[in-house]
């Protein structure tokens, strides 16, 4: 029998979304991230759908793809950019 956690600590919510216990704090405090404190300890604890709600990094296609963007306007991308931007009279900043 599987059973699905729905609440989780500072710990676990950091460990489930890969980051340190300040990140967490630090989304608590921007309010990207809802928290319930709990009793006179003033406890933490985070709903699993609260934490499948923050946003996660970008995946290495996507960043690819940006990286590729990003590149389209320069030498590496456009061979008439690298033509116009290679002559003798700006050659010596290419020694740079």
């Amino acid at each position: 029998m599987v059973i699905l956690k729905e609440w989780y600590t500072v710990e676990e919510a950091a460990k489930y979304l890969g980051v340190s216990r300040r990140t967490i704090y630090k989304l608590t405090k921007e309010g990207r991230l809802r928290t319930h404190i709990l009793g006179k300890e003033r406890t933490r604890r985070f709903r699993k759908e609260d934490l499948d709600k923050v946003p996660q990094p970008l995946e290495s296609g996507a960043e690819q793809r940006e990286i590729e963007a990003l590149t389209a306007l320069s030498a590496a991308g456009d061979p008439l950019l690298a033509e116009l931007w290679s002559n003798k009279k700006d050659a010596a900043y290419d020694t740079v």
